[in-house]
């Protein structure tokens, strides 16, 4: 599945974000306007990392530092600084942090990733999450559980 990529010429200031909260990360929405690619840079500590999941967005995930574990292709692969993860639409993943702290850079094409985001943070911070919040939530945006 081929995705069209859309993007307007821009020199984006690195001071230039917004911060995003989920319970053991910080997301720093970095691009988010002019197109259908977004950056997002976040760090954090979530040792179970979310389920195993997929979308309809191609992902790339990018070790700035520390040490992560992917989960693609039905396994667990660890990685440090320089590891990346490809993923094309539909790729079933996930990614945790087994200990200390990480800091990755993701770069979503033909994602809605800051809406999802805001919308999850929102959820938190209501201190009302729960799985069903979570799944309802990660459905209105396209993203399915693995195996469902």
């Amino acid at each position: 599945m081929a995705t069209d990529v859309q993007m307007t010429a821009a020199v984006i200031d690195g001071n230039d974000f917004e911060t995003v909260h989920y319970p053991s990360d910080d997301i720093h929405l970095r691009v988010t306007q002019g197109g259908n690619i977004q950056v997002v840079e976040y760090h954090s500590t979530d040792r179970d990392g979310p389920p195993a999941h997929y979308h309809p967005w191609a992902e790339i995930e990018y070790v700035i530092e520390g040490t992560v574990e992917f989960y693609v292709n039905g396994e667990w692969q660890r990685g440090g600084p320089g590891t990346l993860q490809m993923l094309p639409p539909g790729a079933a993943h996930s990614v945790r942090i087994p200990g200390g702290k990480a800091r990755l850079l993701m770069i979503t094409i033909g994602a809605p990733y800051d809406g999802f985001a805001r919308e999850l943070s929102a959820l938190y911070a209501s201190g009302a999450a729960d799985l069903t919040g979570v799944v309802a939530i990660a459905n209105r945006w396209g993203v399915q559980l693995e195996g469902r």
